[in-house]
């Protein structure tokens, strides 16, 4: 993890299945953790329990902690966001979830699952394995676990982190793995790629990302 002269950091849409596994590194990290969503869940009520200070309703910039080195926002959230906004004027880092996480992967070994359908079951069974075969690998996914205490996140003690990384808004082109898992490539996010041609063309340009020396996992049906 990058070191900041401050260890705290504010999440916007805190309560997202996919953000809330960052939140919860962060924590187990020890870093202070604030963060908002709409509205209230099992998440955000798990999350509070575990230490974030969560914010629920129409975002405010007051809410941004002036003393925050970090801001972290999910993919749904603008750049007109009040959140946001006071960050910028703040002088506060913002990442979104996806960069955010690709910062945290240095120094890991990446195996990332994309695919338009059963990223997260393909990531949660890639998971089981690692774990049971001794990898003890760190672990971010898109659903929750009970084998991980009915959570969306594992940390490892290993190198080895696995990753679910998501195609919505070419999130997925911010990893470098080193081993990348692709179930298939269907017409989703067409409001956001347009055409199928950009979706395989974001998809091939992942493919490109992952290390000379590790290797691609392809659904060939």
């Amino acid at each position: 993890m990058m070191k900041y002269s401050r260890r705290k950091v504010h999440f916007i849409g805190i309560g997202g299945i996919g953000i809330s596994a960052l939140v919860r590194w962060y924590l187990a990290d020890k870093w202070a953790v604030s963060g908002s969503d709409l509205s209230s869940s099992q998440i955000t009520q798990d999350l509070e329990k575990r230490g974030a200070r969560i914010h629920i309703g129409a975002h405010r910039a007051s809410w941004v902690p002036p003393s925050a080195s970090l801001v972290i926002y999910s993919a749904a959230i603008k750049p007109d966001n009040p959140e946001r906004k006071r960050a910028r004027h703040l002088n506060i880092l913002e990442r979104s979830y996806a960069e955010a996480l690709n910062q945290l992967a240095a120094g890991y070994k990446v195996i990332a699952v994309s695919g338009a359908h059963g990223k997260s079951t393909t990531t949660a069974m890639a998971a089981l394995m690692l774990v049971r075969a001794g990898f003890d690998p760190t672990v971010i996914i898109g659903t929750k676990l009970r084998e991980f205490k009915n959570t969306n996140f594992r940390k490892g003690e290993s190198r080895w982190l696995l990753i679910e990384a998501d195609e919505f808004h070419r999130s997925f082109l911010n990893y470098r793995p080193l081993a990348a898992i692709t179930t298939n490539i269907d017409r989703e996010h067409l409001e956001y790629y347009k055409s199928f041609t950009n979706i395989k063309k974001a998809f091939t340009k992942f493919f490109s990302h992952v290390e000379p020396s590790g290797f691609l996992i392809l659904n060939a049906e």
